[in-house]
């Protein structure tokens, strides 16, 4: 007589069919309809899949498309130089505001695509469809009226902030074009985004590297003029943004289509998904919290920078700018490991979940610390690239040194509130972030930096401990949350046993 009893040893990855990844519907469907064999074919498409979860295959794609984004808007900085420093200082500060709204989306582009990853991973097909579709709407709302705020109101806040005049025209010509376009650029982010958490990030990569192609195209065209198309400086810039990404949404929301079987259809847009909508906001507000106190915090810091001189606020600007390129590994690293928690947490295969940080932190910290290590050896031409400024040079120089260890240690909280704000802790993970981003790093950026009067070292000082701290919190929240679910699973697995060893 064989024991009918679920298999709970967390250490055996014999879990839904060694199940990495997901098939596809059809795969499902032919396992219904064919038996064993259909089980057997189930077991190679799985292992395709698996692949296709590789944290290498996910991270790369992600790499590319943060490394274009950066080289495209030094690119496009550059091309509207040619204009002048007003035309410049229009266009960072309408990106700026454009964020800033942006921020607003987080709230549901984040807690979307971690549910349509949690939901493919388990094979629940109509609720991924249906999360897609309520972050479509939300973001066309949203997008819409972004827009006419805008349309209506781009004028009203350049004076609110104060913008210069000479700049300000310049900025309401361009944020009338951008800004009542803001539908274009949310939907193609959201639709990315979804894409991605369904295991395809080279799809988003490929449209990226085309949206970059066009716009690039069309800047020159239109700011400087090519054959009978006049010359029209600024808004010539905006134009080319709203059409090259209105082309890469149209692309991305025909792969988003092809990606669903069945297809997303009228039918996914009807109804409240009110149950959906509350999982969705569980992980997207605590998200949305952290960024924008992030982006708060930062204004603080600056202020606290500014006040130590001219010299160190210019090296922390060309520090970060350098210091880009580790923080992409980091990023696409995470963002990797996130799409890879997701769908093992909705397949069940916790033993993968637990692990799988490790795995990633392991892997981004080693190209991080020789990246860092390679920027910190070349760092003199690689400054004087941006300035020939020597007391600039001399004050960064040392601090290259210690974002070795800054950037290394950021790869651990990255990966950890990744994985944390997928499987359900969003809210510690957004409490503990805030804490350490106002106490330690900003409120240590003064401590050591101003009141003891260690300039710049003193801030990179503060920045580490911020990282040391919150790794160390996620790591607990980490391993707590794991142990739980093996302790209870391994009870549960024990009064199976008893239960069989009593009825047999």
């Amino acid at each position: 007589m064989k024991p009918q009893m679920k298999r709970t040893n967390l250490g055996q990855e014999r879990e839904l069919g060694q199940l990495e990844g997901v098939s596809s519907p059809e795969h499902r469907s032919s396992d219904a309809s064919t038996g064993t064999s259909g089980s057997s074919s189930v077991g190679a498409a799985d292992d395709r899949e698996a692949a296709k979860l590789g944290l290498w295959r996910l991270s790369w794609p992600i790499g590319i498309e943060l490394m274009l984004q950066f080289l495209m808007g030094t690119v496009d900085t550059l091309m509207v130089s040619r204009i002048g420093d007003n035309a410049v200082s229009a266009v960072g500060v309408s990106n700026q505001i454009l964020q800033a709204a942006m921020m607003l989306f987080t709230v549901v582009n984040a807690g979307a695509g971690a549910i349509l990853a949690r939901m493919w991973g388990a094979r629940q097909w109509d609720k991924a469809r249906k999360t897609a579709a309520i972050a479509i709407q939300v973001n066309i709302a949203f997008g819409l009226a972004g827009g006419a705020f805008f349309a209506f109101g781009s004028g009203w806040v350049l004076r609110l902030m104060g913008v210069p005049g000479e700049v300000r025209g310049y900025a309401s010509d361009y944020l009338a074009i951008v800004g009542t376009a803001l539908i274009v650029i949310t939907l193609h982010l959201v639709v990315n985004a979804l894409i991605r958490n369904t295991g395809n990030t080279k799809g988003p990569m490929v449209i990226t590297v085309a949206m970059n192609g066009m716009h690039l195209l069309l800047n020159y065209a239109l700011i400087f003029g090519a054959g009978s198309i006049p010359a029209i400086g600024v808004e010539g810039s905006a134009l080319s943004t709203v059409i090259s990404r209105l082309a890469a949404l149209a692309a991305a929301l025909f792969v988003l289509w092809r990606t669903f079987r069945p297809r997303l259809g009228r039918a996914d847009f009807r109804g409240a998904g009110r149950g959906l909508m509350r999982e969705i906001l569980a992980i997207g507000l605590p998200v949305s919290v952290t960024a924008m106190s992030w982006g708060f915090s930062q204004l603080v810091l600056l202020a606290v920078i500014s006040s130590l001189g001219p010299v160190p606020l210019a090296a922390y600007t060309y520090l970060q700018t350098v210091e880009q390129f580790p923080w992409m590994i980091a990023s696409a690293v995470g963002g990797a490991l996130a799409i890879q928690i997701g769908h093992w947490h909705g397949a069940g295969l916790h033993e993968r979940v637990r692990r799988g940080p490790l795995r990633a932190i392991q892997a981004g910290t080693l190209l991080i610390l020789v990246s860092s290590a390679g920027l910190w050896l070349a760092g003199e031409p690689v400054l004087r690239l941006f300035t020939g400024d020597e007391a600039v040079i001399a004050a960064s120089l040392p601090l290259l040194a210690l974002c070795i260890a800054w950037q290394a240690l950021r790869v651990i909280p990255f990966c950890l509130s990744g994985a944390l704000n997928v499987v359900g802790g969003a809210r510690p993970v957004a409490a503990m972030s805030v804490i350490g981003m106002w106490f330690v790093s900003t409120g240590g950026a003064y401590a050591f930096g101003a009141a003891f009067g260690w300039g710049l070292k003193g801030v990179l000082l503060a920045m580490i401990l911020d990282e040391i701290a919150r790794g160390v919190c996620f790591a607990f929240l980490w391993v707590r949350r794991y142990r739980k679910r093996i302790d209870t699973e391994h009870m549960f697995s024990y009064s199976k046993n008893e239960e069989y060893s009593t009825t047999s």
